[in-house]
């Protein structure tokens, strides 16, 4: 899923006669399907992060063979998503609206093809099952830390973004009347969605700042903000608020020692929140190599309603490291076949351990 932070939306208005505006007005999907294709090739060519890795020529030439008898621009689809994937970075996608992808269903119907062999299943992490936010005290010996689960966040509208930025921060406030000697945020089967929510409820844990973190191209870099109960990303000097939480934000005092837990389904804006943990001070990072989609996606409506994520620019850490193939952890540990409890899962015993030993020892607090 994109990591919704640049923005921007484009209507593809392709050249017609008077009679066809008619028609595609009524129908959108009845514009020229070789000029719908070859504006969307187009955009990723003079728009993508990895455009320079392609060979066009060769890519333009196989898409528009694909689609040369298409008669609709949803007949275009598959060549899209086929150029889509020559550039390589697992992250940029085509999003056809539910009346259009019920429109390409009959399409395909119509002209079947033979279905290609069935593929390996992608070892998804068991965690990704978590879909609310949620916190609980974990204990080690007469010590006792925070422990949070950062899920994925996919909000349809203002609403549903306070309401899980609140709800982060809720539980962040009651976990801190416990006087914890530290913190675990569990990032584990977080794949993405909206990271501004993420950002705002995490916020006093990660702590205030106008760069903790970014994205970055070859041409500019844009840095992501957090202050009292505010998400907000700063781009050429100015500053785009989100959605505060509601109510007073919580603060958390000082700067306490936190474990970062990650696994190979911390992806795109879960990944991001990760790279915003990077570089914080008495922080570690515990689990496995993140997804690799550390990267940000523009997003583009196209002239039927269909949406091309195109994939721009790369997450970077508050020292201006990129991470265009993910976060590798400090501490590695064998995929987990299955979610277990806390008591049982070696990942979370290592972060609390580690935790114990900061918290006494102030030389191992620091990454």
């Amino acid at each position: 899923m994109k990591c919704p932070i640049r923005f921007a939306m484009l209507l593809l208005i392709l050249p017609a006669t008077c009679a066809a505006q008619l028609s595609v007005a009524s129908d959108p999907t009845k514009s020229d399907p070789i000029a719908y294709l070859n504006r969307a090739l187009d955009l990723m060519q003079t728009q993508a992060l990895r455009r320079s890795t392609v060979d066009w020529p060769k890519t333009r030439a196989a898409a528009l063979a694909m689609a040369a008898h298409a008669d609709s621009t949803v007949g275009t689809y598959d060549a899209i998503r086929f150029a889509l994937a020559s550039l390589g970075d697992h992250h940029s996608s085509l999003h056809p609206t539910p009346a259009l992808e019920a429109l390409e269903e009959q399409e395909k119907a119509k002209h079947p093809v033979p279905k290609p062999l069935p593929t390996k299943q992608e070892n998804f992490s068991p965690y990704v099952g978590r879909y609310e936010p949620e916190g609980h005290i974990e204990r080690l010996g007469n010590q006792s830390f925070g422990y949070v689960v950062l899920t994925k966040c996919f909000p349809e509208n203002d609403r549903e973004f306070v309401a899980f930025e609140t709800k982060v921060q809720r539980i962040l406030a009651g976990l801190d009347q416990s006087h914890p000697a530290g913190w675990i945020v569990d990032l584990r089967g977080n794949v993405g969605g909206n990271m501004w929510p993420m950002l705002g409820g995490i916020g006093p844990l990660l702590g205030e700042g106008d760069n903790l973190g970014g994205f970055t191209d070859s041409v500019e870099s844009a840095t992501w903000q957090y202050r009292n109960g505010v998400a907000a990303e700063i781009d050429n000097g100015k500053t785009s608020p989100y959605p505060a939480v509601d109510g007073a934000p919580y603060h958390i005092e000082g700067s306490p020692n936190v474990a970062v837990l990650v696994d190979r389904s911390t992806g795109s804006s879960g990944e991001a929140m990760a790279v915003a943990f990077r570089g914080r001070p008495h922080t570690r990072f515990f689990g496995e190599h993140t997804q690799g989609t550390s990267t940000a996606n523009q997003t583009i409506t196209l002239s039927d309603g269909a949406s091309l994520w195109l994939t721009v620019s790369i997450q970077a850490d508050r020292n201006g490291k990129q991470y265009i193939d993910g976060l590798a952890p400090d501490d590695a540990f064998p995929s987990a076949t299955q979610a277990v409890a806390p008591a049982r899962d070696p990942v979370v015993q290592a972060a609390l351990d580690w935790l114990s030993r900061a918290s006494l020892s102030p030389n191992q607090s620091s990454h």
